[in-house]
């Protein structure tokens, strides 16, 4: 059998989503987050007084997970829950000024670290890299149905 680990697909993915992950990291340091904090900031702002169960979706993250890291940024001062005025089982949550004020500069950042990341590409190769991962992800949902 010969394989070479180095042209496997799964390997490649996730050594460049650790390395893209720690390099966003330091680059959001100053605003005393985490990447995985900021896409749920994001998505709050984005489209305020989601649940936690949507935030979770969006964001591609368990719900435990969710939970901790809402609780995290709650301390922080970053987002607050509310209890849903229909249905006081559903808590949403809401950003606070200080996340939609940290919005705008995390977007220039998180923009100018894409273009890091396809420094050389065309815009055509930009716009066949996000295809062809989309096609991927699908493969793999595809696959876990």
């Amino acid at each position: 059998m010969k394989f070479d680990m180095n042209l496997s697909l799964g390997f490649i993915l996730n050594k460049t989503a650790l390395m893209s992950k720690t390099l966003f990291a330091q680059k959001i340091k100053e605003f005393d987050i985490t990447p995985e904090q900021w896409s749920i900031i994001f998505r709050t702002v984005e489209t305020k007084g989601l649940t936690q169960k949507e935030i979770s979706d969006s964001t591609y993250k368990d719900q435990a997970n969710i939970t901790r890291t809402i609780d995290r940024l709650e301390k922080k001062g970053f987002l607050q829950r509310e209890s849903n005025k229909l249905d006081r089982r559903i808590i949403n949550i809401h950003p606070t000024q200080k996340a939609i004020d940290i919005v705008d500069d995390i977007t220039l950042c998180s923009s100018d670290f894409n273009d890091e990341l396809t420094k050389g590409f065309s815009q055509d190769e930009k716009n066949q890299l996000i295809n062809l991962l989309d096609r991927v992800y699908k493969n793999l949902q595809k696959d876990n149905l």
